[in-house]
């Protein structure tokens, strides 16, 4: 009998390998667009968790911002003083919120200023005339300031000074404040009797959020220091609230890109006042460019689109999210009667 021979003929192997090659393709294909969902949703959720923590930032300063600055007259004061730590010169208005809007398109700066004394919230009145600029402070009572406290003084027509506690009376009945050059702060103004006294704390804030490189950054210009926020955020904008008639009820009457509301290009103390609330938004972008257009339109918010993305390099390839909040600056709210 013939003798059959074992294995496979050539036909059979190439229908196998080319069966084979059909289901490696289609797996391959499947797996890539798994792939790609999977990485979209990964970095869409990135935009929507560091939307929310730069948002979440600027929120919480918001609410804090004004503390200790319930004498409206010293409002939008140019608070000055060097960091003898670094010969950093230190400068910032002596108001809550401070938005400085973007050129063009540009996105906005937020500063925000507040101090976190734990004892003293209204100012102490200086008692007697300065005779040099590192004179001692005699105010008339010093209950609550201690060594280290930083201090902003205030007078009608002068800028402010930054400075810093380096000693006290040891007696309670002397209301002397001692601010040596060898302090970390130190101002170079003489101020008149009736200037105010501002305890700041030791560790007052006045930080300034901006967009750099993509991310959301905040710098202490009280510190220097910068720390990035988020990343991803590619635009900021932000209005001022204003309560325009004074009513008690205090409630928004318009938003404005500028509290000068006589357009003279000077912000009064009693233009400052009326600010009650910052409106922010914000948007965040994905960190994955997708290999096609997935959007036409220019993310937008209450206050308009955010045309600063347009300015980004194939800004239609990535996806967006837009987070927007209206603040109330509370501590405004709260301070006594003019």
């Amino acid at each position: 009998m013939k003798r059959h021979d074992k294995g496979f003929s050539l036909v059979e192997v190439m229908v196998g390998m080319t069966i084979g090659l059909l289901g490696l393709l289609v797996i391959a294909q499947v797996l890539s667009i798994t792939q790609s969902s999977n990485r979209t949703t990964s970095t869409g959720g990135d935009a929507q968790q560091n939307g929310a923590l730069a948002l979440l930032a600027i929120e919480r300063d918001i609410r804090q911002s004004g503390y200790g600055m319930n004498v409206s007259q010293n409002l939008g004061c140019q608070v000055v003083g060097i960091d003898s730590t670094t010969g950093r010169d230190v400068r910032f208005l002596f108001t809550p919120a401070v938005i400085t809007q973007g050129l063009d398109t540009a996105p906005d700066v937020i500063q925000l200023t507040y101090s976190n004394a734990s004892m003293v919230t209204s100012p102490s009145a200086l008692m007697q005339t300065m005779a040099s600029a590192d004179a001692d402070y005699v105010v008339s009572n010093r209950f609550g300031f201690t060594v280290n406290d930083v201090l902003v003084v205030a007078a009608p027509g002068q800028e402010c000074d930054l400075t810093q506690i380096t000693a006290t009376p040891g007696t309670p009945y002397q209301n002397n404040i001692t601010h040596a050059a060898t302090a970390r702060y130190r101002g170079s103004q003489i101020y008149s009797s009736g200037a105010q006294i501002y305890n700041m704390g030791r560790n007052p804030v006045s930080n300034r959020y901006s967009i750099v490189d993509g991310g959301l950054q905040v710098l202490s210009e009280i510190t220097g220091e910068t720390e990035l926020i988020a990343d991803g955020i590619v635009d900021l904008q932000a209005d001022y609230g204003l309560n325009l008639d004074g009513d008690t009820e205090n409630t928004v009457d318009e938003y404005r890109a500028s509290p000068d509301l006589d357009g003279n290009g000077v912000i009064s103390w009693d233009e400052w006042e009326k600010v009650i609330a910052i409106r922010v938004g914000l948007v965040s972008r994905s960190s994955k460019k997708e290999t096609d257009n997935v959007t036409t339109d220019l993310p937008t918010w209450v206050g308009g689109p955010f045309s600063n993305v347009a300015n980004l390099a194939d800004w239609q390839q990535y996806r967006y999210r837009v987070f927007e909040t209206t603040v109330v600056i509370r501590n405004i709210l709260w301070k006594p009667p003019t």
